[in-house]
């Protein structure tokens, strides 16, 4: 869904021609074989069958060009098909869970509920209820009586990358990327020594706007290039997306005085629909500051809060003047 949603390029914000259509049947092509490749390899549930064809659908919505509508309604019906194999099966108590991501602490897959919403929900009312939350409790006073407060927000990354070859450019992108996010603060402890924590849900992620290419071809001396690729696509990595990440895009932990502050926005490749260019984007984890108690009742007083930061200064990929800013709304989850 992610590698299909890319071919809807954002040719309103740039002006672009779209691609002749011979090439984006071609590249649509690509996309089915590699999804069917990709659907072998690591069967999906119930769950996120639907959950792909509800994106899909909001695909085929944005799309500027026929190609990318024809090609977003295939894989839709494909996915139709093997949602009635998959939910039947699993309606009559086969197995139609996948195994969780190696290195992710998380309920067992079956106790998750069917969207990020739900499931901030019923962590929410587990931990108000005086219930543990395997993996996702918090670390602390765990003998404390703990309260979760509903959060949302955003993040909004507006950052870039260059690299050159001979001393010239080669790749060059800037993008602006937009993750929304529901979640809970995490309140344990006696007034006046309070520990809190923060955990969140992604909701949505989205590139806002993109414009970058990619050297293809270099020559003379000194070398310099002489075929640019437009890098024109983009798809969400793998796993970022609800319920293959299910928790971390906003987090804190308690550190005896506040909280440390974590933000890791969402990974996005771009490529090109003329070649095989890719640059992965660079500028998402970069967000780490100390909040101390009374910043954190500030927070709670004025219900909302923006921190902008600037990036690139120590995050690989993520070039100087790049920024993240952080957006939330305390005691709403909507």
């Amino acid at each position: 869904m992610n590698a299909l949603r890319s071919i809807a390029r954002r040719g309103r914000e740039r002006g672009a021609m779209s691609p002749p259509l011979g090439r984006w049947l071609a590249l649509v092509a690509l996309v089915l074989l590699v999804a069917a490749s990709v659907s072998i390899a690591a069967p999906l549930t119930c769950r996120e069958i639907r959950s792909r064809m509800d994106r899909l659908k909001l695909t085929i919505r944005k799309a500027k060009t026929k190609e990318a509508v024809v090609g977003a309604r295939a894989e839709l019906d494909r996915l139709a098909a093997q949602a009635d194999r998959v939910c039947a099966a699993q309606a009559a108590g086969k197995s139609g869970e996948a195994a969780p991501k190696a290195g992710v602490l998380a309920p067992a897959a079956a106790e998750l509920a069917p969207t990020p919403e739900e499931e901030n929900k019923r962590r929410r009312d587990l931990i108000n209820q005086g219930k543990a939350i395997p993996g996702l409790a918090g670390k602390g006073r765990t003998n404390q009586a703990m309260r979760a407060i509903p959060l949302a927000g955003s993040i909004t990354i507006e950052g870039g990358t260059i690299s050159t070859l001979y001393g010239k450019p080669r790749q060059e992108l800037s993008y602006t990327i937009r993750e929304t996010f529901v979640g809970n603060l995490i309140v344990s402890g006696p007034d006046g020594r309070e520990d809190y924590a923060i955990q969140t849900l992604s909701t949505e992620i989205d590139v806002e706007q993109f414009k970058g290419r990619s050297c293809a071809k270099f020559a003379g001396s000194p070398p310099a290039c002489t075929h640019w690729q437009p890098l024109d696509l983009w798809q969400i990595a793998d796993g970022e997306e609800y319920p293959g990440r299910i928790d971390g895009v906003v987090s804190a932990t308690g550190d005896g005085r506040g909280m440390v502050l974590r933000v890791d926005g969402p990974v996005i490749d771009f490529g090109s629909s003329a070649g095989s260019a890719s640059i992965r984007s660079g500028c998402g984890g970069t967000l780490r500051e100390v909040v101390s108690r009374e910043e954190v009742r500030q927070w709670l007083r004025r219900s909302t809060v923006r921190i902008k930061r600037e990036a690139g200064k120590t995050s690989a990929g993520c070039r100087p003047g790049s920024s993240l800013t952080l957006e939330l709304r305390l005691g709403s989850d909507s």
